[in-house]
């Protein structure tokens, strides 16, 4: 049986910054080679024990893999600036709430010795107002209770 499902597709924008207490530099090295390091459990889709490892060039990807073999792209490199920023495409399936495509931009600025992180996201497709929510307060939530809080350990 062909099951067809013809909805409207919705595009939302958001950015938010975290200052970080470390040198933009040691950030960069964190948030890319130490991903593994700071990822929380909460946002380990398959589960504990899973590894996350990040490829920065163009091309490469933020990759989770479970401990039987099993794998998740999280996002592909779209552009990568070292030491600066980073663009992401990622794309979520209907069993997670899309079809939904997220073009995610990190971008560190240097300020005195610390520095910012700079988080803009794209999402556009099957957008919720649940949807919104919870992607932007996973991604603050990442960011401050796990890049912020290792960095400045």
């Amino acid at each position: 049986m062909l099951m067809e499902t013809l909805s409207d597709s919705r595009i939302f924008k958001y950015q938010f910054e975290t200052p970080i207490e470390r040198e933009a530099e040691a950030v960069w090295s964190l948030m890319t080679d130490g991903i593994n390091d700071w990822w929380t459990s909460d946002f380990r889709a398959l589960g504990e024990g899973s590894i996350m490892a990040f490829s920065t060039e163009t091309g490469g990807a933020l990759v989770e893999t479970g401990k039987n073999g099993e794998s998740l792209e999280w996002y592909r490199v779209q552009m990568c600036v070292p030491g600066k920023s980073i663009y992401l495409v990622g794309y979520m399936a209907p069993d997670w709430g899309g079809p939904t495509i997220s073009m995610l931009k990190l971008a560190l600025e240097p300020k005195d010795g610390a520095c910012l992180l700079t988080v803009s996201d794209a999402l556009m497709g099957n957008i919720t107002e649940s949807s919104i929510k919870s992607a932007q307060s996973g991604w603050e939530t990442m960011f401050r209770d796990g890049l912020k809080a290792h960095a400045e350990a």
